[in-house]
């Protein structure tokens, strides 16, 4: 028993260092930690998620791979599946991304913490498959849940684009730079679009 405390304290102790680490922007140092972290912690649904989204940098061949791992692991916490689809998705890997949402969907609570992404997700599958109108639906609930979030702006922005309507997608991206901060991707996007 004082064992498996020891362990879970560990445990949470390297997940709120690997996040520190990610948030200060310390890539290398957190790969190299979390290298070290699943294989002191290979059951751990989040540590395993934390090494996928690093690996997005420093091995993204391995990606998919520790998502889906991190996935199996916490097929039951649609926190874990909702971030591992996301990876997936980027990756390419659409219809494991679809699974893992479809689960989510399942698990998720009214109230869920990662709602607005779960949302956008969808919206982004509903489009691979050519359900435009409820893609779009989709887009824009998650943006108006989190109008300040660049990257679902930038998503609903390039759904519009590839449906023929610049107009629009600037202004999508015009509202978003009015509401955040992290205006890099935006500007950058909106640049593309202009051209």
């Amino acid at each position: 028993m004082m064992r498996k405390k020891k362990q879970k304290k560990e445990l949470d102790s390297a997940i709120r260092r690997s996040r520190k680490l990610l948030v200060s922007g310390q890539h290398e140092a957190n790969f190299d930690f979390l290298r070290a972290a699943v294989e002191k912690f290979p059951a751990d649904p989040e540590i395993r998620l934390l090494y996928a989204t690093v690996l997005l940098e420093y091995g993204p061949e391995q990606v998919a791979a520790e998502a889906a791992k991190a996935a199996e692991l916490g097929r039951d916490e649609p926190r874990i599946l909702v971030s591992a689809a996301g990876l997936m998705f980027n990756r390419g890997e659409v219809a494991k991304a679809k699974t893992w949402l479809a689960r989510a969907n399942e698990l998720a609570p009214a109230d869920f913490i990662l709602g607005p992404s779960l949302m956008n997700l969808n919206g982004l599958v509903a489009a691979s498959d050519g359900e435009y109108e409820l893609a779009e639906e989709r887009l824009r609930s998650a943006l108006e849940s989190e109008p300040d979030n660049g990257p679902f702006a930038i998503d609903l922005a390039r759904h519009l684009v590839s449906r023929k309507r610049k107009k629009e997608a600037l202004e999508v991206i015009d509202q978003a730079l009015m509401r955040t901060d992290q205006r890099e991707n935006l500007t950058r996007y909106r640049a593309e679009i202009a051209q």
